[in-house]
């Protein structure tokens, strides 16, 4: 009976020297030469709310002083006699060192909840017992504003992260900061304002992500807003993206497009790759000189970009065209050569001319044809006055108008024509082309007007000798021979002579 008390004073004095609550928040047991401390405890979310996961990482630290490493043996954290979460065999922290540690947890209820963790360990034969409060205040839960995360494409080291806030509240919110984070991740601006969202739609947010590597990478989206009572709201969500290694791979193609009487190079560059294509610049060469340069905007991965190169700045030949860009931290290139011709310009050539008589003047009916790539407009054909050359009614000058490319027109002229040698007649061609007004004069050769023969612009044909018909001839015959004519009446004379004198000699003969 005597020797019964001795475990319980054994008992009593381990308590009293290895299980000492701290004042102020962290607990320190002293067992032997180890110093045991809770430095810091955080919660992730905030504020959360119910049914949401919580994260409590309590941050343990041995004390410098420390002559012995401690053990760590379990790690719980405790609602009063209910323990939350716990963690054993978390390892051993040396003099100086320090560990962290989360555990997660979930409440079914609002309101402030007041915790406990305990840390249980053991140093040089010692028995350690920390105790840290923890205090977490639980909101409702509001469904009605969402968080969705995703990526475009396949997530790569550098992604494009689209963070959806959806309002489905009966009323608008506002004051909104949406941040988005992650471990091993660094975003680009990551925190975003908005005044407000009004019930019923949503809002996309995009940001651009460096993940540290390849693998698993969570990110988390936290909304803060304020509701219509203006109380101040938390929502958050998590997601983890299969990160993959980056694949840099681009196409550069090009095509020389002609439409609306223009000409341009079209340029699209693909991004087959996994990873944004950035600083993208595009330049169009010649002979080794740049002829044009663009800027193009970031292409992202499985996509394309499309940039055009008018003619104005593109001479014909071949024509290179090098596109430069930023991916995975590298410059790279990608080029592509096409041949290139410009537009012809609009141009009224007139073709198929007849040349006929009519009264005393010519009549001269042919086609004004666009033999040229772009339209041409207001185009009017007119007879040139000359010294042996007079335009006359009913058409000195024909409008002929609009002729699309490749198109004519058909026109008639009326002239007369002086002396009985006059061999082609001046025309005046004007028009608008690309803008640009246009003229000049090209010389029809004049066909025989009997035969009615066809010439052409420029004096081209070979031209018969004589004018056409009525066109100032000797008594409007045409070109005849006048020795010859004058013969043909001597023969004429002669022979009426002749019967004259047979007749006159016949009748003499009879009296």
């Amino acid at each position: 009976m005597s020797e019964q008390p001795r475990p319980a004073a054994v008992v009593l004095v381990v308590a009293l020297t290895a299980g000492a609550v701290a004042v102020g928040g962290s607990g320190v047991t002293t067992a032997q030469s180890s110093h045991l401390v809770v430095q810091s405890v955080t919660v992730d979310p905030s504020s959360p709310q119910v049914g949401e996961d919580v994260t409590v990482t309590a941050t343990i630290r041995n004390f410098e002083s420390s002559s012995e490493p401690a053990r760590i043996n379990q790690v719980s954290l405790r609602s009063g006699v209910r323990t939350l979460a716990t963690a054993s065999d978390v390892g051993t922290v040396g003099p100086g060192g320090t560990v962290e540690l989360p555990l997660t947890t979930g409440f079914e209820s609002p309101g402030r909840k007041d915790l406990t963790l305990h840390v249980y360990g053991e140093s040089n034969g010692g028995i350690l017992h920390v105790r840290y409060p923890v205090s977490v205040s639980v909101y409702e839960r509001d469904s009605d504003v969402q968080l969705d995360l995703e990526t475009p494409n396949e997530p790569a080291t550098e992604s494009r992260v689209n963070v959806t806030v959806a309002n489905g509240a009966a009323a608008n919110i506002s004051n909104l900061r949406l941040t988005l984070a992650g471990s091993n991740a660094t975003v680009d601006d990551p925190s975003r304002v908005n005044a407000s969202l009004a019930r019923g739609r949503e809002r996309v947010v995009e940001y651009d992500v460096d993940f540290d590597g390849p693998g698993a990478h969570p990110l988390t989206a936290t909304l803060t807003y304020r509701d219509p009572d203006g109380n101040r709201r938390t929502v958050s969500a998590s997601r983890t993206f299969d990160v993959e290694s980056a694949v840099v791979d681009a196409e550069l193609d090009a095509t020389v497009v002609r439409e609306n009487d223009t000409a341009r190079i079209d340029a699209s560059l693909t991004n087959f790759g996994n990873v944004r294509l950035e600083e993208v610049r595009l330049r169009a060469e010649s002979d080794g000189e740049t002829v044009a340069r663009r800027l193009v905007g970031d292409v992202a991965a499985e996509s394309t970009r499309e940039v055009s190169v008018d003619e104005s700045s593109l001479p014909p030949g071949p024509v290179t065209l090098r596109a430069t860009y930023e991916a995975s931290g590298d410059r790279h290139e990608t080029t592509r050569t096409v041949e290139f011709a410009p537009t012809t310009a609009g141009n009224i050539t007139l073709t198929g001319i007849e040349v006929t008589p009519t009264g005393g003047a010519i009549r001269l009916a042919g086609s004004a044809s666009n033999t040229g790539e772009t339209a041409v407009t207001g185009a009017v054909v007119s007879v040139v006055e000359t010294e042996r050359v007079t335009p006359v009614p009913p058409t000195k000058d024909y409008f002929v108008g609009n002729v699309p490319a490749g198109e004519f027109t058909s026109f008639e002229l009326t002239a007369r024509l002086a002396g009985n040698r006059t061999d082609a007649v001046p025309i005046r061609i004007s028009y608008i082309a690309d803008g640009e007004q246009h003229a000049r004069v090209v010389e029809v050769t004049v066909a025989d007007a009997g035969a009615g023969g066809a010439a052409g612009p420029g004096g081209d044909a070979p031209a018969p000798d004589g004018p056409p018909g009525g066109g100032g001839g000797f008594f409007g015959l045409g070109r005849i021979d006048v020795i010859g004519l004058l013969l043909r009446l001597g023969v004429v004379v002669a022979v009426g002579s002749g019967l004259v004198y047979w007749w006159r000699r016949r009748g003499d003969d009879e009296g």
